[in-house]
């Protein structure tokens, strides 16, 4: 084989390689969209299964603490004991919304500017244009989902903090008369607690459609971590 006959088959071969390569730099930059779309759905979905926990923890410790103050048995202490495990627990829970709404508004991110990415490698401006229309609906319906999450969860530290104080003031006056005195902050309580209750439900079921609509699947798996 002469010198041009090796010449032009070593040109082919690395055009081969370099078109190859390119290839799967290009299979890879369209589909780690999508990718990065179920990651945020991922984290949607878990949020609203956090959501969910919330709202029941906020439940059991409301009732155990109902049940203490309402019905008080013989012996306070062990009914006390139970309200207080309650709320221990809907404290660990509310520390776990706020990890997931933090994984929430990172995930969306990633997804939001790789989708920007792209968009500025469009070529065709009719293709261009109606992603960007399309972007805009999806950031818009996540931003309004998001922002009721925040403000969701914002609510939920100054219900911890009056759980935690009567807490306290039980505990140093676990008697009938301790009891008699909560009775009008707990009654605060219980209003105020309704009323994040009814957020809370409507929180999970946006945060599962967010979800669902983000998704490539049709249906949204349910999360097993």
């Amino acid at each position: 084989m002469n010198s041009n006959s090796k010449r032009t088959s070593q040109w082919r071969t690395n055009s081969v390689l370099i078109l190859g390569a390119a290839f799967l730099t290009l299979v890879g930059c369209v589909s780690s969209g999508y990718k990065k779309s179920e990651a945020a759905a991922a984290s949607l979905q878990m949020a609203a299964g956090e959501v969910q926990a919330e709202s029941r923890g906020l439940d059991a410790t409301l009732s155990s603490l109902n049940d203490l103050v309402n019905k008080p048995p013989a012996d306070l202490k062990l009914q006390y004991e139970g309200f207080g495990n309650n709320l221990d627990h809907l404290i660990a829970s509310v520390r776990r919304n706020e990890a997931a709404l933090h994984r929430v508004g990172e995930k969306s991110a990633a997804y939001f500017q790789s989708w920007d990415e792209d968009l500025a490698t469009m070529n065709f401006e009719a293709v261009r244009t109606r992603s960007q229309e399309r972007k805009t609906e999806v950031t818009a319906d996540f931003d309004s989902v998001y922002r009721r999450y925040r403000e969701t969860q914002s609510t939920m530290q100054p219900l911890l903090d009056y759980f935690q104080d009567i807490r306290k003031a039980l505990g140093i006056d676990l008697t009938v008369g301790g009891l008699e005195a909560m009775k009008p902050t707990i009654s605060k309580v219980n209003e105020n607690s309704s009323k994040v209750q009814t957020a809370l439900a409507r929180l999970a079921d946006d945060l599962a459609a967010s979800a669902t609509r983000m998704s490539s699947f049709t249906t949204t798996p349910t999360s097993t971590k």
